[in-house]
């Protein structure tokens, strides 16, 4: 009796990964089949979307392509496809947008996603054209496309899992009190509409990454945290949804078990495993000695300025250290690939794989949270 109640909590998809690149996505099939478990691959909208939308930074990849590579590779039960904070304003084109404009070009995403597979789809209306949405603004926006991505699958024949969230993520938890009053105007007006539930509702549970770091409450004041979090998760339950938190990154093993403890039923990471490769890559260019390819790395990145939404308020951190933060957002550049091609001769010649010891760098990462939460 008590083994076919724990299988589904055991197999069931708790962990959400970014897709920072293709060795991450290949890492995460390889955990997924070592573990048996399945893992959610959650694609934000910077990172992968349709071409004509603007595309992304991973890969080069649209959308429809990073779903045929992962359903030529990995069995469907293993990897299943996600979008991550799609939404209006969600990708660096819409940032001039009009309302209009900006849902009529995320809904034309989340259409993408549906034809090209997708799994679940996580709808964040949280942005605006300047700023964070006002509440009230954010749940009809979410209602609005919610019902239209649902008839749209539904016309295709697909089955769809939803995510909601309506706010930008912040250090500390969110008020039981008001997540409960929030969570049930918006569930209210899903069943109004005669709209499924949510399979995931996104809520502040104390985590937030800046630089390399959690510099959530979850570090400074678990107790409080936990606490918090166990009546968020209850008020999920009780309504028949499950909670999910995001910002999980670069948490230690005992802060990610506090999570799993007060009823958090999925995490999602990400900008940890791009690092993590990033790191690999920078130690493997130095242990063969190629310092002009290093050189060339480093300043590549840093030139990005993609570390610079990390970046903490009168930061410390080295040009190095915002080069390492930003590393993977330039994996997909031609300049990258011309240093990779050298790295990758050197490593030849030694009888080693570079993407193997970058993959194998990501799996590592990827490997504490299954032992933590997902085992």
């Amino acid at each position: 009796m008590s083994s076919s109640r724990t299988q589904p909590v055991v197999h069931r998809p708790s962990l959400g990964i970014g897709p920072m690149s293709k060795n991450t996505v290949e890492a995460c099939g390889s955990i997924a089949s070592r573990y048996g478990i399945p893992l959610m691959l959650i694609a934000s909208r910077r990172q992968i979307d349709k071409d004509d939308l603007g595309g992304g930074y991973v890969e080069n990849w649209t959308t429809q392509t990073l779903s045929e590579h992962i359903r030529k590779k990995f069995p469907p039960e293993d990897l299943l496809l996600c979008r991550d904070h799609g939404g209006p304003w969600q990708h660096p084109s819409e940032r001039e947008y009009s309302e209009e404009r900006a849902k009529k070009s995320c809904l034309e995403s989340f259409k993408e996603d549906i034809r090209a597979g997708f799994d679940l789809l996580h709808i964040d209306t949280s942005a605006e054209r300047t700023g964070i949405a006002a509440a009230d603004k954010a749940v009809e926006r979410l209602v609005e496309l919610y019902g239209e991505c649902h008839d749209f699958a539904r016309g295709l024949g697909r089955s769809l899992r939803f995510e909601i969230g309506f706010e930008d993520q912040s250090v500390d938890t969110d008020y039981p009190s008001d997540f409960k009053e929030k969570l049930h105007c918006v569930l209210k007006r899903l069943a109004d509409l005669t709209l499924p539930l949510p399979t995931f509702v996104v809520a502040q549970t104390g985590t937030k990454v800046l630089e390399t770091e959690n510099v959530g409450a979850i570090m400074t004041a678990p107790l409080a945290v936990r606490h918090s979090i166990e009546h968020l998760s209850n008020t999920c339950r009780e309504m028949g949804v499950e909670l999910k938190a995001h910002n999980a990154d670069y948490l230690p093993s005992e802060k990610i078990s506090i999570l799993k403890r007060s009823g958090v039923s999925a995490l999602n990471i990400a900008p940890e495993f791009g690092v993590a490769e990033t790191r690999s890559f920078v130690s493997i260019l130095k242990e063969l000695n190629l310092s002009v390819q290093l050189e060339r790395f480093l300043e590549l990145a840093f030139e990005s300025s993609a570390w610079k939404k990390w970046i903490k308020p009168n930061s410390q951190a080295s040009d190095t250290d915002r080069a390492i933060i930003a590393g993977h957002y330039v994996f997909g550049t031609e300049r990258y690939r011309a240093i990779k091609s050298v790295a990758e001769s050197a490593c030849h010649k030694l009888g080693k794989s570079l993407d193997e010891s970058l993959q194998s760098a990501v799996e590592r990462s990827i490997e504490r949270y299954v032992l933590a939460f997902a085992a």
